[in-house]
């Protein structure tokens, strides 16, 4: 089976049966599942230190005047609009679902599932 991105074919994950739920294939947290570019790393980064700054940010409780909010809304919403974007790109050269947990070693440059909770919550209904 192939997808077809940017005018190159490229092999989707075969799982020999039909799928409704994507979360059905979702391997578990740690699976390796492709290898990330230089370029791809590179982003990783600069968006966890983006998220990272953003997110300290948030716990100073600090007081805005309505023009510094502006100011401040914009720069989430941009981070916001590069991050989609960055994982969209990501995800779709790896032919998985958005929606999957995916993360980037900054390191190593290997493309992997995050933690979630999917299978702790299939483990508890047995």
């Amino acid at each position: 089976m192939f997808n077809r991105i940017r005018g190159k074919l490229i092999p989707t994950h075969e799982t020999g049966e039909e799928v409704d739920n994507i979360y059905a294939t979702l391997p578990p947290p740690g699976t390796i599942i492709g290898e990330a570019t230089e370029e791809e790393m590179e982003k990783a980064a600069e968006l966890e230190i983006r998220h990272t700054a953003f997110m300290r940010l948030q716990e100073m409780y600090i007081q805005l005047d309505g023009a510094s909010y502006k100011a401040l809304l914009k720069e989430f919403q941009d981070f916001e609009t590069d991050s989609t974007n960055f994982w969209r790109g990501v995800s779709s050269r790896s032919s998985i679902p958005y929606e999957w947990p995916i993360r980037i070693d900054h390191a190593l440059g290997l493309i992997y599932i995050g933690e979630h909770d999917i299978f702790e919550q299939e483990e508890d209904e047995d």
